[in-house]
């Protein structure tokens, strides 16, 4: 009995016979040994005097580290997010330096590079050089055809050059006329009716009468337009309401405070004249 007593108690305190709870997760390392109490167990432990175990700081049991991730980049090739002015610049110029790379190492079927130019006419069908130059100087000819050469002068073109001719005109006959007239002539009875007071109420029939006799006579009737049915307020240019308003006036008055402060001051100069002109 005393023998076997002996025994298992030898057995218990050899150091080579215990099993660490992981000793199954790690693999092996290259030089170390089963035996001696002083060597490092395949366990990645080892053995300190005293009984307990040392862990070594770079066990196999670390997950890996994590690599850097491959930044962002937007469909021009340049970093997403918030970069710096200067590395914009430089990557910005790598990636054209890149592109420019690329397309003088493509071929020249891809990139046309020393192609002969295609001249198509105004249907698309291809033409000769000779023919296209021939078709833009008949385009050109026409061109000045359609608008002789004409005198320009500054600060005005032709319809400025016309109506200050029809103007001189009228003036012509305006001093050939003698000074009293007694009797208006036909012209200014034609003006006369061709101005229009927006509270006549034979205005309507007037257009009517006009529409009238322009389809008679062939011509193409005119189209008459909506008009608004309301009088319009004063203001500087003379500008008509729409025909959708609907008589209230949604500003802020300044027209009518503009046209207020105009005749006022028009009426201070005329009593300031005859004024002057009484004490005279």
């Amino acid at each position: 009995g005393g023998g076997k007593s002996a025994a298992s108690a030898e057995a218990e305190r050899k150091p080579g016979k215990r099993h660490s709870s992981d000793s199954d997760l790690s693999p092996l390392r290259q030089g170390s040994s089963g035996g001696g109490g002083g060597t490092k167990q395949a366990t990645g432990k080892s053995a300190a005097p005293g009984g307990r175990t040392r862990h070594d700081s770079d066990s196999d049991l670390s997950p890996p580290r994590q690599q850097a991730e491959e930044p962002e980049r937007m469909s021009s090739g340049l970093k997403a997010g918030l970069v710096r002015g200067s590395d914009l610049k430089e990557e910005a110029a790598q990636v054209r330096a890149e592109r420019r790379a690329a397309v003088m190492a493509a071929p020249d079927e891809q990139t046309g590079r020393g192609a002969a130019t295609v001249y198509r006419n105004r249907e698309g069908a291809r033409v000769t050089r000779e023919e296209w130059v021939d078709q833009q100087q008949k385009k050109r000819r026409k061109k000045v055809s359609d608008y002789p050469e004409q005198e320009l002068e500054w600060g005005g073109g032709v319809k400025q050059k016309y109506s200050a001719e029809a103007e001189k005109a009228e003036v012509e006959r305006i001093a050939a006329q003698p000074f009293a007239r007694f009797e208006p002539d036909e012209k200014y009875m034609a003006e006369l009716k061709d101005r229009q007071d927006w509270n006549d109420p034979m205005r309507k029939f007037q257009e009517d009468e006009e529409e009238t006799r322009g389809a008679a006579d062939g011509a193409a009737p005119r189209v008459s337009k909506p008009k608004c049915p309301h009088a319009p307020w004063p203001n500087r240019f003379n500008i008509p309401p729409g025909y959708r308003w609907d008589g209230k006036v949604r500003g802020t008055d300044f027209e009518k405070r503009w046209l207020e402060t105009k005749n006022h001051r028009e009426c201070v100069d005329k009593e300031r004249w005859k004024y002057e002109m009484e004490e005279m």
